[in-house]
């Protein structure tokens, strides 16, 4: 993400004229601004077993809307998605009904020095509705209270020499409560560390660590567990092209597989090139739908820039094509 971030950054600044600046005051952020979703028309395409189901555009003026890198459900037809501002959106799923989409956060979290607020995963315990969050840039991982206010927060040693900006970028909570972080980062021959905790990170629990082997050129940008449990991994590269553009491909893993110290390869599950939208998906939750068939849904981090959009995505995965 990091790449694609700055040269989106760089584009926009490329497309400045010089000129003579004038100093004004900075207005205060607006956020009362509402979220407008609209359904978007897509032409019927399948790889693998997933299908094009639905389509969403995103938008708002609200100062604290935008760039989503974490997506999470809250039960009842209700994600909360998480943002690199460390602000939170809460929607209903848009092929339900529902209440409106909120702008939101979390009560004291903020940048203060030894923590960023650059929020790349989040999970839940659907029975207490505690959160537990990996932050980039500090590596840090947070636990937040159902209402979202701070809990506390650590720095796994298992982490201490993880890329500041390629660190704890996606994390899954299993059924049976223990925990798995996964870096960006290629180690080189698209390995990538991870760990498992077998109890709360936040509570210092010594976690196993092992290696996911992928693709080259593509990193992990998140992670959810499958009805199966099975894990399912978003893999994302940053594609030079014009304009530049993201590839995603999504791939799985049994976490039974896990041991200490080895390594487990990535089984392929869909490549959603073109002619599947191509936008930063960095966000992922599962849902279960009527029949026993799967619904994935991916949400699409803008970098808070104009050339990008903050897109949900369903994709259908049918019972007979598992």
């Amino acid at each position: 993400m990091r790449i694609g971030r700055i040269f989106f950054v760089a584009l926009l600044a490329l497309g400045l004229s010089p000129g003579v600046f004038v100093r004004s005051d900075v207005a205060p952020p607006d956020l009362t601004g509402s979220v407008e979703i609209r359904a978007l028309a897509f032409d019927a395409v399948t790889n693998g077993p997933l299908s094009l189901g639905g389509l969403w555009h995103l938008t708002s003026e609200n100062d604290g809307f935008g760039g989503y890198s974490a997506l999470v459900s809250l039960g009842e037809d209700m994600f909360l998605a998480g943002s690199d501002a460390g602000r939170v959106l809460l929607l209903t799923r848009p092929d339900r009904e529902g209440p409106a989409p909120e702008v939101s956060g979390f009560t004291g979290f903020s940048n203060d020095g030894w923590i960023r607020i650059d929020l790349e995963s989040i999970v839940r315990d659907p029975q207490t509705g505690r959160f537990w969050s990996g932050i980039e840039g500090s590596n840090h991982i947070v636990r937040f209270n159902p209402d979202r206010t701070w809990s506390a927060a650590f720095k796994p040693p298992a982490m201490q020499d993880w890329a500041n900006n390629s660190g704890a970028e996606a994390m899954v909570r299993l059924a049976d409560g223990r925990i798995i972080v996964i870096a960006e980062e290629d180690r080189g021959d698209a390995r990538h560390e991870a760990l498992l905790f077998e109890g709360d990170p936040v509570r210092g629990a010594v976690p196993a660590g092992f290696t996911l082997i992928g693709e080259r050129g593509y990193n992990p940008a998140e992670a959810t567990l499958l009805p199966d449990g099975r894990v399912l991994v978003i893999l994302r590269a940053f594609e030079l092209g014009l304009p530049p553009y993201f590839s995603v491909k999504l791939a799985t893993f049994d976490p039974q597989d896990i041991r200490d110290g080895e390594a487990i390869a990535l089984q392929p599950l869909s490549d959603l090139g073109r002619p599947f939208p191509q936008e930063n998906f960095e966000g992922a939750v599962v849902t279960q739908e009527a029949g026993g068939d799967w619904a994935i849904w991916l949400i699409s981090d803008d970098n808070f820039s104009k050339l990008q959009r903050t897109l949900l995505m369903r994709l259908d995965w049918p019972e007979a094509a598992r």
